[in-house]
């Protein structure tokens, strides 16, 4: 089971806690980065946490 993380919503400006997420792993510039990915429940958007770095 996945831990529940902490995610920020932009566009309604609030906050919220959630166990269903999946991971993506998104190259950058500083290399590939783990980002958790989550649906608001305020919005409906997408929303992105970042995890770290890939191992």
């Amino acid at each position: 089971m996945a831990q529940k993380l902490k995610f920020y919503d932009v566009k309604a400006k609030q906050s919220f806690e959630t166990d269903k997420y999946e991971t993506v792993e998104r190259n950058t510039a500083r290399g590939p980065m783990l980002f958790a990915v989550a649906t608001s429940p305020y919005s409906g958007i997408k929303v992105y946490r970042l995890l770290g770095k890939k191992k």
